[in-house]
């Protein structure tokens, strides 16, 4: 059973809002920044009536995969209000564009790297199960093969 978590977002903030100013702030250092047009597609539900410009949509993608990288090398991700968790609570009511841009952003480059490979205790659990399951083929097929020459 998951535990319940709480929002970090008080009463007066709102996740949509909060991942557009982040995404905003980090077009702003890079020296291009989103117009308040861009801003509003971003926060309006995703409808395949209404998609993101291709422009639009270039130019975020790349942005949330910078996003996305920077706080996997650095300890941003643990803020519960971070770009990536926000996604967590941005995405509760509606499913706006930006949640379905930062999803697809990171299912692209989760393709292209492929899946996080473990560490300390999930490396060792996971080379453990490998090496029994590779063990118990190998008895298994030197009994297949005994048993065949056994026979004959």
């Amino acid at each position: 059973m998951w535990p319940i978590r709480k929002s970090p977002f008080g009463r007066g903030e709102d996740a949509i809002e909060h991942m557009v100013a982040l995404l905003s702030k980090e077009a702003e250092s890079v020296g291009a920044p989103l117009s308040e047009s861009d801003q509003e597609i971003l926060a309006s539900e995703a409808t395949p009536a209404r998609p993101v410009p291709e422009e639009l949509e270039a130019r975020t993608t790349r942005l949330i995969e910078q996003m996305v990288e920077k706080e996997k090398t650095s300890d941003a991700e643990r803020d519960p209000k971070g770009f990536v968790p926000s996604m967590e609570w941005a995405g509760d009511q509606d499913y706006p564009n930006i949640v379905a841009l930062t999803a697809e952003a990171i299912r692209s480059r989760r393709a292209r790297v492929g899946p996080p490979q473990g560490h300390g205790r999930a490396w060792l659990k996971n080379l453990i199960v490998n090496g029994l399951l590779f063990a118990f083929l190998m008895v298994l097929i030197v009994v297949i093969v005994g048993a065949v020459f056994h026979l004959k």
